[in-house]
C-alpha cells in the first residue's frame, strides 16, 4: 500500500491507519479516568465523613465539660472547673440550661466556650443538623449521621452528686476534742442544693476529732470549722472531686481542747430541749397532742412528728425548756438549732428565740426536700446586749419560724459555758 505524506490511504474497502489514538484506546482511557475519579471521590467522601465524626465528637466532649467541668482545668494542684453541676448541684434538665439561666440563683454560666454560643440554638445541633438528645442524666446522643453516637458523661449521677470527705480537727497543742469539747465544734459546709439555692450542712466531730461530710456534689465549697465558745473560725474552700472519698486535716491556731488528747475540763456544753408550749403557737402540729411534743426528741424521727407552716407568710412557734441542770460558771454563748425541710418555691426556715418579751429570729434559709440543720449563734442576750446569765437561760424560749408549707421535726439549744 503506497505511503502518501506519512499516512496510510484507504485501498478498496480497507481503512488505512493514521498517526494518533484509535477509538478503542480512547474508550479505555475514559474508563480508566472514570475509575480513578470514582476512587478519588470515594476517598474524599470518606475524609469528609471522618472529619464530621471527629468534629461532632469534639463538640459532644465540650458539651460534657459544660455539664460537669473540664478535669484538665486546674490551678496549682487543684481542679478548678466543675461546670453546671459544680454551681447548681444537679445535672441540667436540658442543653439550653448550659446557655441560658433557667432561673437558678447559683447558676453562673454560660458554661459553653464562646465558639459554641454564636447563636442560641446551634450548639444543640449535631454536625448533620439534627438535635442532640439530652434530657438530664449522664448521656448525650447524636443521630444525625444515620448511626447513634453517644457521649457518656459519667458512670452514674451519684459520682458527681453524692461524695464523701472525711476529716479531723485538732487544736494548736495537737489535742483532740474529747467528749467534753466535741459538741463545741461546728463543722459547716455550704453546698448548692440542686434547685438554685444553697444549703448549710452542720456536723460535729467525734471525741477523737474525726468527722465525715456526706452527700456532697463535686465542686469547690465554702467550709467553716468553728470553736463555738470563742467563735474561733477556720475558713477554707474544700474541693470535692467526683467519686471522691477524701481525707482532710485541720488545726485551730489556739489550744482550745487542753493537753493530753483533749477533754481536760474547764468548759462544757449543755443541751436543752422543748418541755412545753411557749408564748407563741402558730404552727400546725402533726400527730402530737401539743406542738412542743412534735420537736422535742433527742434523735430526729423525721416525718414521724413535726410542726408545719401554712399560707404564704411566716408562722412561728416558741417552746419552754427545762431549767439548766449541768452547766456552771460563765455562759459563753448559745446556739439554737432547728431541723427542717421544704421543697423550694420560697419555702424557708429560721430559728427563733423569745426572751424579755421579744422574739428574735435568725437568718432565712431556703429549705430543700431533705431535712437540714439550721442554726443561729448568740454571743450575748439580744434583749439586754449583755452576757448571758443562767437566769436568762432558764427563762429562754426556743422555737422555729417557717414560711409557706415548710415542716420542722426537731428544735434544741446548746449552751456553752466555762467553769
Amino acid at each position: 500500500m503506497p505511503l502518501i505524506s506519512g499516512k496510510y490511504q484507504a485501498s478498496g474497502r480497507h481503512l488505512v491507519a493514521e498517526n494518533g489514538f484509535s477509538l478503542i484506546e480512547l474508550v479505555i482511557v475514559i474508563v480508566v479516568l472514570g475509575i480513578l475519579l470514582s476512587m478519588a471521590m470515594q476517598s474524599m467522601e470518606g475524609l469528609v465523613k471522618d472529619a464530621r465524626y471527629t468534629k461532632n465528637e469534639r463538640e459532644m466532649e465540650m458539651l460534657a465539660h459544660a455539664i460537669v467541668g473540664d478535669p484538665g482545668m486546674a490551678s496549682g494542684a487543684g481542679r478548678t472547673d466543675f461546670g453546671y453541676v459544680g454551681d447548681v448541684g444537679a445535672f441540667p434538665a436540658n442543653l439550653q440550661a448550659l446557655y441560658q439561666d433557667p432561673g437558678l440563683g447559683t447558676w453562673d454560666g454560660p458554661y459553653l466556650p464562646p465558639g459554641m454560643t454564636e447563636d442560641s440554638t446551634g450548639f444543640k445541633l449535631d454536625e448533620w443538623g439534627t438535635a442532640y438528645t439530652y434530657s438530664g442524666g449522664i448521656t448525650i446522643t447524636s443521630t444525625g449521621s444515620g448511626t447513634t453516637i453517644s457521649k457518656k458523661i459519667a458512670d452514674a449521677t451519684d459520682d458527681y452528686l453524692l461524695n464523701t470527705v472525711n476529716g479531723t480537727i485538732k487544736d494548736a497543742n495537737d489535742s483532740v476534742p474529747g467528749t467534753i469539747y466535741a459538741d463545741s465544734v461546728n463543722i459547716e459546709i455550704t453546698i448548692p442544693n440542686g434547685a438554685g439555692g444553697a444549703t448549710l450542712k452542720t456536723y460535729h466531730p467525734d471525741s477523737a476529732g474525726a468527722f465525715t461530710l456526706d452527700s456532697l456534689p463535686a465542686g469547690t465549697h465554702s467550709l467553716e470549722i468553728i470553736y463555738v465558745p470563742s467563735v474561733d473560725t477556720l475558713h477554707r474552700y474544700l474541693t470535692v472531686l467526683p467519686r471522691h472519698q477524701g481525707q482532710k486535716s485541720y488545726v485551730f491556731a489556739s489550744a482550745h481542747f487542753g493537753g493530753g488528747g483533749g477533754g481536760g475540763g474547764g468548759s462544757g456544753v449543755e443541751t436543752l430541749r422543748p418541755t412545753g408550749n411557749g408564748s407563741l403557737t402558730n404552727l400546725l402540729d402533726e400527730s402530737c397532742s401539743n406542738n412542743w411534743q412534735c420537736v422535742d426528741e433527742v434523735t430526729s424521727d423525721g416525718d414521724g412528728t413535726y410542726v408545719k407552716g401554712e399560707g404564704s407568710g411566716w408562722n412561728v412557734d416558741t417552746y419552754e425548756t427545762a431549767n439548766h441542770s449541768v452547766g456552771t460558771g460563765t455562759v459563753d454563748s448559745i446556739v439554737v438549732y432547728v431541723k427542717a425541710k421544704g421543697n423550694g418555691g420560697g419555702k424557708k426556715a429560721r430559728t427563733a428565740i423569745r426572751i424579755g418579751g421579744s422574739t428574735y429570729t435568725g437568718s432565712q434559709n431556703n429549705t430543700t426536700g431533705s431535712y437540714v440543720d439550721y442554726s443561729t449563734t448568740y454571743q450575748t442576750n439580744p434583749s439586754t446586749s449583755a452576757a448571758w446569765t443562767w437566769t436568762d437561760i432558764d427563762n429562754l424560749e426556743i422555737g422555729v419560724d417557717l414560711k409557706k408549707v415548710t415542716i420542722c421535726t426537731q428544735v434544741w439549744v446548746e449552751v456553752y459555758y466555762t467553769y
